[in-house]
């Protein structure tokens, strides 16, 4: 049955309350807009790229295509060592928010024409800020010289590690930094869990390829639609 879902994280940024509608059956796409609270800035919804898509008139707008990967840990992933990587401290906080700020532009927020760059950019930097403060069972950083370079979070759910936010400062991207700390987190996590899973957009075809190099192999795709009453922020 469908339902929709509070997100009180994002609604802090939008200026209105967010919601996520959650379907398991795609005959309950059609009946979408009927889902949609009054008080709504924002509402979103993942549909399988097999179910159609809601109707034009819905007001559901199509933003991105999140393709979902998973890749097996092998004790061979327990032997790499990452002289340059570190668990995050309380104290990188406001470095891995500085890189979230800058380093995306692919997600859900910024593609949607309707969302403010700067809105999208200060929910990744929150979203980092809460990867060192608690929200992960592990943030691995990249160290170059005392500057953070790049941060990988992850999450245990059921036996499974998800990495949950990974990102690379600009300027420093296309180094291998990226790939460092995966494996960092692979060797951490590969005599305690059986798999890894990732997520990234369609479109972010950098971050795609990277993942298939380190052996991640494609699950899934997922269409999601944004349904926004009015432009939020300056967009």
């Amino acid at each position: 049955m469908a339902t929709c879902v509070p997100q009180p994280f994002d609604t802090g940024f939008i200026g209105g309350p967010v919601y996520r509608i959650e379907i398991t059956a795609a005959a309950e796409i059609a009946g979408l807009r009927t889902l949609v609270p009054e008080d709504a800035a924002l509402v979103s919804v993942r549909i399988p790229v097999s179910w159609g898509a809601p109707d034009a008139h819905s007001g559901f707008r199509e933003i991105e295509t999140l393709v979902s990967l998973e890749r097996s840990l092998t004790t061979e992933d327990a032997r790499f060592q990452g002289a340059q990587i570190r668990c995050s401290r309380a104290e990188d906080a406001e470095a891995c928010a500085a890189i979230a700020e800058t380093a995306f532009s692919a997600d859900r927020y910024h593609a949607d024409p309707l969302i403010d760059d700067c809105i999208a950019a200060r929910i990744k930097a929150a979203w980092a800020r809460n990867e060192v403060t608690g929200r992960t069972d592990r943030t691995f950083i990249y160290e170059s010289n005392g500057e953070i370079l790049g941060f990988n979070g992850c999450l245990v759910r059921g036996g499974v590690m998800i990495v949950d936010l990974v990102a690379v400062a600009s300027g420093h991207q296309g180094k291998g930094i990226g790939a460092e700390l995966l494996k960092a987190a692979f060797a951490h996590y590969a005599h305690q869990v059986g798999k890894t899973l990732i997520a990234t957009q369609a479109s972010n075809l950098g971050a795609l390829a990277l993942y298939r190099k380190l052996g991640y192999v494609e699950t899934g795709r997922m269409r999601t639609f944004h349904f926004t009453p009015a432009p939020i922020g300056s967009a």
